[in-house]
C-alpha cells in the first residue's frame, strides 16, 4: 500500500446524513472541531485544519457547494470541483472526518427554510450579493445541527460572515466555540481565496494592490486620521490608479459589533470588495484588542 493509500484509509469519509450521525454517537467523549469548506481546498484551509487540531481530539472537514449563497446559477456551476485532490490534501493534512454530501442531500426538493440575521443581510456583503447572508447562515446552521460540533473553525478573512456566525451561535445558543483564524496570504499580501484560480496573470499583479490600499490606510489611521470616511477617500483614490480593479465598497467598522464608525477611536477593522475584471475578490485589516 502507498504512503497515499495509507493517508486515505486513514480519512474516514461520509457522504449521508444518516451514515454520519450513526458514526456521531460512537464518539460522543471526544472533543469534535469543525471546519466547514467548499472545497478546492489551499493553505488557507490547512491553517484553519491547524488550529483545530491543536484545539480538538478529531477534526472533521465538511465539503459542501452550497448553491444558496450563491447570487447566480453561473457562479455557482463555476465554483471549483476537485474532490479527489482534497482528499488527498485533507488525508495528509491528518484530518480525521471528511462529511461530504450531495446537494439532494442537504437541500432536498421540499426544503423551504432559510435562516435570516437582519443585521447583515443590507450591508456590505448582504448589500452587494443579495441572498448571501441568509445562505451562509442556513448551511451553518445546518452543519451544526447535524455534525452538533464542540467548536468550529473559521477564518478572518471573511470577517463579515465570521461575525453573524459568532451572532448565530448566541441567538440560537448553539454550544460552539467559535475560533477564528488569521488571513493566509502569498508572499505579495494576496489573501489565498480559490478565486484566484481565475484571475489572469495581469489581474493578479494589480489584485496585489488590494491589500497594499489597505494597509495604506492602516497607516494613516495609525499616524493619527480618526476620520473614517476620509480612510474610505484615500484608498477609493489609491485604487482608482489600477483600470482592472473596480471597486465595489470600502467600510471602516468596530470589530466587535461591526457598526460603521465615523470616529475612530481604539479597535477598527476596514472592509473591502472589489472586481477585478470579472473576479469578486474580499479583504480586510484590523486592529483590535478584544477581537
Amino acid at each position: 500500500m502507498s504512503a497515499k493509500e495509507i493517508y486515505l484509509v486513514k480519512l474516514i469519509t461520509f457522504t449521508t446524513i444518516k451514515e454520519f450521525l450513526r458514526y456521531r454517537k460512537t464518539i460522543d467523549s471526544k472533543k469534535l472541531s469543525l471546519v466547514p469548506t467548499m472545497g478546492n481546498i489551499h493553505e488557507g484551509h490547512k491553517s484553519l485544519i491547524d488550529t483545530a487540531k491543536k484545539e480538538s481530539d478529531l477534526v472533521i472537514v465538511s465539503l459542501f457547494v452550497n448553491p444558496i449563497q450563491f447570487t447566480s446559477m453561473d457562479e455557482y456551476k463555476s465554483y471549483p470541483s476537485t474532490l479527489h485532490r482534497d482528499k488527498e490534501i485533507l488525508a495528509k493534512q491528518g484530518v480525521d472526518i471528511l462529511f461530504c454530501p450531495k446537494k439532494e442531500e442537504i437541500f432536498p426538493k421540499e426544503f423551504n427554510t432559510s435562516i435570516v440575521i437582519d443585521k447583515f443581510i443590507s450591508i456590505l456583503e448582504g448589500s452587494f450579493r443579495p441572498g448571501h447572508m441568509e445562505g451562509v447562515a442556513t448551511i451553518v446552521t445546518k452543519l451544526f445541527n447535524i455534525i452538533n460540533p464542540d467548536l468550529a473553525i473559521f477564518g478572518e478573512k471573511d470577517f463579515q460572515q465570521l461575525t453573524l456566525i459568532k451572532s448565530l451561535c448566541k441567538d440560537l445558543n448553539f454550544p460552539i466555540k467559535i475560533i477564528s483564524s488569521k488571513t493566509v496570504r502569498d508572499s505579495n499580501g494576496l489573501v489565498l481565496s480559490s478565486r484566484n484560480n481565475f484571475l489572469s496573470r495581469d489581474e493578479k499583479f494589480q489584485a496585489h494592490e488590494i491589500y497594499k490600499s489597505l494597509r495604506f490606510g492602516y497607516e494613516q489611521i495609525i499616524k493619527g486620521e480618526k476620520i473614517a470616511k476620509n480612510i474610505v477617500s484615500l484608498i477609493e483614490t489609491r485604487l482608482a490608479n489600477f483600470e482592472l480593479i473596480r471597486l465595489e465598497y470600502v467600510s471602516v467598522r468596530d470589530p466587535n459589533t461591526f457598526e460603521e464608525l465615523k470616529i475612530i477611536h481604539e479597535d477598527f477593522i476596514i472592509l473591502i470588495a472589489v472586481l477585478v475584471g470579472k473576479i469578486r475578490l474580499i479583504d480586510n485589516i484590523k486592529f483590535a484588542q478584544k477581537v
